[in-house]
């Protein structure tokens, strides 16, 4: 072979490298922005409300900085000052179950949801309205990567509305730049965050005595467990005064995951870890950054069951729920609805059917988990 055909040849291989490069990275864009699809535009503008509609409050602590344009939401920077919102939030009489009917602009009420009011609030505004809620309990939700701050506002509006256990709603919102290629400076935006959901959950379990539920998804389970590895070896006695903590889809490298699990330590309840092994946008969240992801679990692998048990953890696959995007990484949403059929399993020790520390299978036909055993 001549030096020129040798040169060809190479770089042949070396365009249809780039070719394969470029097609992981169109795939990578596509999967990972699974985390959300939504319309990027949403606004939280107060507007009027069908009569028929139904109401949810959305309590808000975020580390974003405040967006000049505005004062209803914030932007993607990273700020050193904790600040507090509340949205009333308008449910269309229209509703489907784990749909969110994103609003268009202008809005219409009587099929989309609409934003009332948006009040910010001071912390000490923020915890004596955390007080003063009706219900004595609380989820606090923490969201994934490739998020704006008024899609995660809208979303736990959805998840209120569709649990119906009238747990007030809370959300951690962390600097999410809202961009399919941005994974790494989420990633940063999110390891900053840590000492913004420490104080909030800190708030939250001095307020409700223990009746705080931690909902994280995606990278949000990443950021959720860095900060309550950090509280526990602090010897903060905040983490056990959690009700229960629940990881869906969480974007954790199992090495990340085990080294979290040591600090923490078995808390009095079962962690949750929902996981799904056809997960799309983990697949490509592992390819991208190494490593495989923990929301990509197979329950039926004997180490996941022997973790599971070792760690004091429920871990449960969802991969028979419907998913609401293209790669299957947002199922949890679906969950949601059933929570009345099921929840006793997961909080009441004394239940016939009590899921304890190990491996399930979540039945969606019967909303129940099924153990599995080995």
């Amino acid at each position: 072979m001549t030096i020129e055909t040798q040169r060809r040849a190479a770089g042949s291989a070396a365009g249809r490298l780039q070719c394969l490069n470029c097609a992981f990275a169109v795939l990578a864009v596509f999967a990972l922005s699974a985390c959300i699809s939504e319309p990027r535009d949403v606004g939280l503008d107060p507007h009027l409300s069908d009569p028929s509609s139904r109401r949810v409050t959305v309590f808000v602590s975020t580390v974003r900085a405040s967006d000049e344009g505005s004062p209803q939401t914030f932007n993607s920077a990273l700020s050193p000052t904790l600040r507090f919102m509340k949205h009333v939030i308008s449910i269309p009489p229209t509703h489907k179950a784990d749909v969110v009917e994103w609003p268009s602009i202008p809005p219409d009420p009587g099929r989309e949801f609409v934003t009332l009011t948006s009040e910010r609030l001071s912390e000490k505004e923020f915890s004596e309205a955390i007080s003063g809620a009706h219900d004595s309990s609380v989820r606090l939700f923490v969201h994934g990567y490739n998020n704006t701050y008024q899609e995660t506002v809208l979303r736990l509006a959805q998840i209120t509305a569709d649990s119906r256990d009238s747990r007030t709603a809370v959300l951690f919102a962390w600097p999410s730049r809202g961009s399919a290629l941005s994974y790494n400076a989420d990633q940063e935006a999110a390891a900053g965050s840590g000492p913004g959901l420490a104080k909030t959950i800190e708030i939250l379990v001095r307020k409700r005595q223990g009746r705080v539920a931690l909902l994280a998804h995606s990278m949000g389970g990443w950021l959720a467990m860095e900060t309550l590895a950090e509280m526990s070896r602090n010897k903060s006695k905040t983490v056990s005064g959690l009700e229960s903590v629940v990881l869906a889809a969480p974007d954790i490298v199992t090495a990340d995951m085990i080294r979290q699990l040591e600090a923490i330590g078995r808390l009095e309840r079962p962690m949750t870890l929902l996981v799904s092994k056809d997960d799309g946008a983990l697949a490509v969240s592992g390819f991208v950054t190494g490593g495989r992801r923990v929301g990509a679990d197979d329950v039926h692998d004997p180490w996941v069951q022997s973790a599971a048990k070792q760690y004091g953890a429920r871990v449960v696959d969802i991969s028979e729920l419907t998913a609401s995007d293209g790669f299957r990484h947002s199922r949890f949403t679906a969950m949601v609805a059933l929570y009345s059929q099921f929840h006793t399993q997961i909080g009441d020790p004394s239940a016939a059917h009590y899921a304890g520390p190990g491996t399930f299978v979540f039945r969606a036909a019967t909303a129940t988990l099924e153990p599995i055993t080995r």
